[in-house]
Formats: structure tokens, C-alpha cells, sequence
């Protein structure tokens, strides 16, 4: 993200109305505490006491990125013109993963004491269970891609963007938001350098060749080490600066009205900057036109395989350009990992989570089915992602429950919907969120 020169006004902490119902909800708690038994815990303070309450609007801007990741996966939306076009699609494609991202910096945050970030033992708890969800979301990760579905899934990045974002756990926003814009300018220009060495028979294919011939993830799912760092679909070297921008966004006040009003302006600049500069250098400086004319069929085949420029501008990438040509850098197409896009969809992902912090008194309970499928969105996505797997292999063809394959995307939109909102009425952490919860508490709690 790009370092703004504003800094962001810290509020009063304020407490908008009662809780999502889950009182174990881990957002904003002591790391060390939580473990600790009960009769050994401090009492909160009256300040202490609110900033447990859990940041609704975090949950909404979590539930937007998944029905945004149910348009892109099963094509949740309406169809337009001849061609069937979705007009959600281009809206939400690469923004709701960059949202995702994002929302995944601000949870390590809150994980980590907020606004007061943990010390000393507490600090060393909390930076293990970052480490070890990061753990636990990798074997899930793959599992989930052995499945062999058409989606991209970004679990076992997540162990990468963990285990990379834990080194500034403890350090001040203005650092970490510093760290975010600097890789995010130098992140994609070293993506592609390194991959113009790497794709072909470039001088790195060899030794990346034989770094995947001994990777048990590759032997595993196909993506490996190197998918992970550099040339996947979510590759830290440029993902990570969502991380980090969420990482210095989770330090500030978000219950402050003037800190989510200022999310909103800061988002809204940041995508207006990169979108903008990208359309100006790809319209009015001959951007298009020249990757028009250099477009290599060689170069894209590791790209989508697109069969002209046009197409590709259209569509977008799966995590990277092609690295025939540098002008690729300035455009800020869906999942390119470009400087712009970066800035663009970092922007937007700033801006809706801004929006939905302001918006959260009114979303408590008017939007609590959409905040109840952000709050299970570990559960939603493995739960969606298993329900894509069923229909790719016609498992229920034949059965009552044939009509729901038969009509994909509102089974998955209803089912996340009515699932998420009655097991947080009646239970509280999801199926998932649970377990990935407690293993990571207790082992963090008892590591040295």
C-alpha cells in the first residue's frame, strides 16, 4: 500500500450496542490471559471490558469478501446482454481476495492486543498463535487443492502470510504501514525478475525445477514453496502487503468514528491513485498499444494461455504478468500483482472496511446474517469450496439434493447465510473457527 503522509486521529474507544453472541470471541482479549484459569484472570477494566466486545463491522467486511468470493467461484449474481455477463464480476474479482487479505492483517492484530499491542510473554503467545493458525491452515489448504476444483484456494498462503507478518507483530503502525508500501512497489518489481528468470527456460527454471521435484506440497497438490513465495496465485512477495496494511490498520482505534472515517477517504484515495494512474498509462500513454503490438503467445502461456491482449486486459491474471514486457506493470488488471493493482484493490479493501466500521451501529443486527457468515468464513469457505467438489463430480446427480448442484450459487449463498447465522445464535465459534481457536491457544500457551 501506498504510505500515506496523513496520519490517522485516535478517538475515544466506544462501545456501539451488545456483542456478537460469543462470549469467547478472541478479538481484542490478553493472549497470555486467555489461557490463563479463571480465577487467576485480572478483571477488565471498563476500557478493557468494551475493546472485547468484537468489531462487528470487521465481521461484515469479511462476509462482503465471501459473497464477493461466491460471485467469482459459482457466479452469484444475474446474467446480462447475449454473452451471459456477470456485472458482479468485474466489480469484485481480485478485490474480494484482496479484502480477505487485508481482513487477515487486522485479525493478526487484534489477536495481538489491538490499539496495545501484547509484551513481553504475552507478546510471545500471541506471535505463536498467529504461527501456528498459519500452520494449521496449510495441510487444510492443500487438502482442500487435492480436491482438484477450479478454485484458487489461498489457505496455504495463509501459512506464508503468517509466518512472514509475525517479525512486525509488535511494532508501531506508521512502521508496519511504512514496510506494507515499500513491498508493495518493490514486491512485483522483484516478482518480475525473478520470474522472467524462472518461466521458459530461464536461467532459475533448473534449480526452481529441481526445488519442486523434492517439495512433498508440490508432490501433494501440484504448488509448492515456490508457488507460495513467487509464482502462485496468491505468492507472498506481493500479497503480503495486504497483510501488512491490515497489520497497521488493527493498530489503530477502529471503534474511533474519525479513524473508520478516515479508513474511508484514505481507501478511496489509494484506489483512485492506482486505478487511475493504470488507466492513464494503458490510455493516454500508449500502454495497450504497445502490449498490443509485443503480445507473445509464449509468454502467456503460463498466464492463462490468453490468445491476444484484449483478451487478457478482459479477464485478468491468476497472481502474475507475463514478463515479456514491463509496460504489464503498469496496468492494474484483476490478480496481476502489480504496484497499481496493489495500490487500486488495497484501496477499495481499505475503503469497504472503513465503510463498514462506520456503518456497524445500524449492521449489529439489520446485517447480523452477514456478519455471522464473516465471522465463520474459515467454515463458509472449506464449506463452499467441498460443495463446488460435489457438483464437479455429480455426486448428488440423481438424489433429492440434485436441484442444489442444479443451482450452485444460491445453494451456496443460502446454505452460508441460514448455517452461519443459526450456529452463531445458538453456539458461537464455527466448526472450524473452534478447534483452530483452542489448538492454537493451548500449544502457544505452553511453548517457552
Amino acid at each position: 500500500m501506498s504510505n500515506s503522509t496523513s496520519t490517522p486521529p485516535h478517538g475515544d474507544a466506544r462501545d456501539d450496542g451488545p456483542p456478537l453472541p460469543d462470549p469467547a470471541a478472541d478479538l481484542g482479549e490478553d493472549p497470555a490471559a486467555a489461557e490463563a484459569p479463571a480465577a487467576q484472570r485480572p478483571a477488565p477494566a471498563p476500557a478493557a471490558d468494551a475493546a472485547r466486545h468484537r468489531l462487528v463491522g470487521v465481521d461484515v467486511a469479511r462476509g462482503l469478501a465471501v459473497l464477493g468470493m461466491f460471485v467469482v467461484h459459482v457466479g452469484l449474481g444475474w446474467s446480462l446482454g447475449e454473452a451471459g455477463t456477470n456485472p458482479l464480476t468485474g466489480l469484485v474479482s481480485g478485490r474480494a481476495a484482496a479484502l480477505f487479505a487485508l481482513l487477515a492483517g487486522v485479525s493478526i492484530a487484534l489477536l495481538s492486543g489491538g490499539p496495545s499491542p501484547a509484551t513481553g510473554h504475552a507478546k510471545g503467545v500471541a506471535l505463536w498463535r498467529v504461527v501456528i493458525r498459519g500452520l494449521i491452515m496449510l495441510p487444510l489448504g492443500v487438502a482442500l487443492t487435492m480436491l482438484g476444483t477450479p478454485v484458487s484456494v489461498i489457505l496455504a498462503y495463509y501459512a506464508a502470510f503468517f509466518v512472514l507478518a509475525v517479525p512486525l507483530i509488535d511494532e508501531r503502525w506508521k512502521v508496519v504501514a511504512g514496510t506494507a508500501a515499500v513491498l508493495a512497489v518493490a514486491g512485483p518489481l522483484v516478482s518480475f525478475w525473478l520470474r522472467s528468470m524462472i518461466e521458459g527456460e530461464g536461467a532459475l527454471s533448473g534449480p526452481v525445477a529441481a526445488i519442486n521435484a523434492y517439495d512433498p506440497l508440490v508432490a501433494a497438490s501440484g504448488s509448492g514453496v515456490v508457488d507460495l513465495l513467487v509464482t502462485g496465485a496468491y505468492p507472498a512477495l506481493t500479497w503480503l502487503p495486504f497483510v501488512l496494511a491490515g497489520l497497521a490498520i488493527g493498530r489503530l482505534d477502529l471503534r474511533s468514528l474519525r479513524v473508520r472515517a478516515w479508513l474511508v477517504g484514505v481507501g478511496a484515495g489509494l484506489a483512485a491513485l492506482g486505478y487511475g494512474l493504470s488507466w492513464v498509462a494503458m490510455n493516454a500513454m500508449g500502454g495497450r498499444d504497445r502490449l498490443e503490438a509485443t503480445f507473445s503467445a509464449s509468454a502467456m502461456a503460463e498466464h492463462g494461455g490468453y490468445t491476444s491482449t484484449a483478451a487478457a486486459m478482459a479477464e485478468g491474471f491468476n497472481g502474475s504478468v507475463p514478463t515479456n514486457d514491463w509496460v504489464w506493470l503498469l496496468t492494474a488488471l484483476p490478480h496481476s500483482g502489480t504496484p497499481l493493482e496493489l495500490a487500486g484493490a488495497g484501496g477499495a479493501a481499505i475503503a469497504v472496511l472503513g465503510m463498514c466500521l462506520l456503518a456497524e451501529p445500524g449492521l449489529r443486527r439489520a446485517g447480523y446474517p452477514l456478519a455471522a457468515v464473516g465471522a465463520l468464513a474459515l467454515t463458509v469457505y472449506v464449506g463452499h469450496v467441498l460443495l463446488i467438489w460435489v457438483a464437479e463430480n455429480d455426486l448428488w446427480q440423481g438424489t433429492f439434493l440434485q436441484w442444489a448442484t442444479d443451482n450452485l450459487a444460491w445453494t451456496v449463498l443460502g446454505a452460508a447465510l441460514v448455517f452461519a447465522t443459526a450456529w452463531r445464535l445458538t453456539i458461537g465459534r464455527g466448526p472450524l473457527e473452534w478447534p483452530l481457536h483452542k489448538i492454537s491457544s493451548w500449544v502457544a500457551a505452553r511453548i517457552p
